[in-house]
């Protein structure tokens, strides 16, 4: 993207209390290829480590976390997702311990996402873990209250809640097709 329109001045706009631990934001000025310069916003999460969203499969059906979300003002259905510590398997084995209280079997980076080209910097690996149908469900066991409820879903399932409009969490629906994608 340099190549194309380089970036000619960067101002931080806001750096978190950790220190840009969790979000930076950014002003960016680039020059366009008719000399004249622009201004885009840019936002880093996770201190620019890759990201993670687990895609917890037992047999066909995948797990689906349910939590409050302030930014929408609303609950939402969605994979399990968080921020890059080590490399995505290990990150998508943990988050899915934290938010669910499952081990997966196989940790598979599938691809990796850029989930709003225009506004975030950092990527996100979309990772399937596999998990056996007998383990026991503990949604929040971790204690910080983040997940209400965690449930297997169908294909079936699936299809319907996006249709309904139940299930429209971007990360979600990007990380199911693309391992949809992976699997036909």
């Amino acid at each position: 993207m340099d190549a194309e329109a380089p970036r000619t001045h960067t101002r931080t706009a806001y750096t978190d209390a950790d220190g840009g631990r969790w979000c930076e934001v950014y002003v960016d000025t680039y020059r366009l290829r008719s000399g004249s310069e622009t201004v885009r916003h840019r936002i880093r999460v996770g201190g620019g480590r890759t990201g993670v969203v687990v895609v917890a499969r037992c047999g066909v059906d995948v797990l689906l976390v349910r939590q409050w979300r302030p930014a929408i003002g609303r609950w939402a259905w969605e994979l399990p997702r968080g921020f890059g510590e080590t490399d995505p398997a290990s990150d998508a084995l943990r988050e899915l311990a934290e938010e669910t209280g499952l081990t997966g079997s196989t940790a598979t980076v599938l691809t990796y996402l850029d989930v709003d080209s225009g506004l975030l910097e950092s990527e996100v690996a979309v990772v399937e873990v596999l998990v056996r149908k007998d383990a026991p469900l503990r949604p929040g066991w971790a204690g910080d209250g983040e997940i209400a409820q965690a449930r297997w879903w169908s294909p079936h399932d699936i299809a319907t809640a996006i249709r309904a409009g139940e299930l429209r969490d971007g990360f979600t629906l990007a990380a199911l097709g693309a391992s949809h994608a992976t699997r036909h």
